[in-house]
């Protein structure tokens, strides 16, 4: 981190000042969470590759494509919800403070830090918004077959 940068010092003290303002120590012990983010988004593509595959046999058989039909709005549902979610733990006061982090998380000899595991998580999730919008348009689309 550039200490000489006043804004980024005075940001880091701000954020720091309110982690310890609004979380006690059960709220310190759980820590930033990434797992269960981790988990949980692999949960919401979970059920979306799993209606990947009712789309992908609905080209044969017109029974699983009339449930991947019902399963896309489910899936969009649950992914926009597991989102909601996310970002729920994502942005809280004590993972601002390890965003910042640059304690390297996986061995001396690959630099990656706590910093690069949040950069990630938060590319990824804004990523997922993108994917949610794609994964409706083609499970609505997949509906639509005028050949048939």
């Amino acid at each position: 981190m550039n200490w000489k940068d006043e804004d980024l010092y005075r940001d880091l003290l701000t954020d720091y000042i309110e982690l310890f303002e609004d979380c006690d120590i059960d709220c310190q012990a759980k820590g930033s969470q990434l797992t269960l983010i981790a988990a949980l988004m692999g949960a919401a593509y979970g059920v979306v590759a799993l209606n990947a595959l009712f789309m992908f046999i609905g080209t044969w058989r017109y029974r699983a494509r009339v449930c991947s039909v019902y399963c896309t709005m489910c899936a969009c549902l649950f992914q926009f919800i597991i989102l909601c979610v996310v970002g729920a733990l994502l942005f809280t006061n004590y993972n601002a403070i390890c965003a910042r982090s640059m304690v390297r998380t996986m061995s001396d000899d690959f630099i990656w830090t706590m910093a690069d595991d949040f950069y990630m998580t938060f590319s990824l999730w804004i990523v997922s918004f993108f994917t949610l919008f794609a994964f409706c348009c083609c499970g609505l689309c997949s509906a639509y077959r005028p050949d048939k």
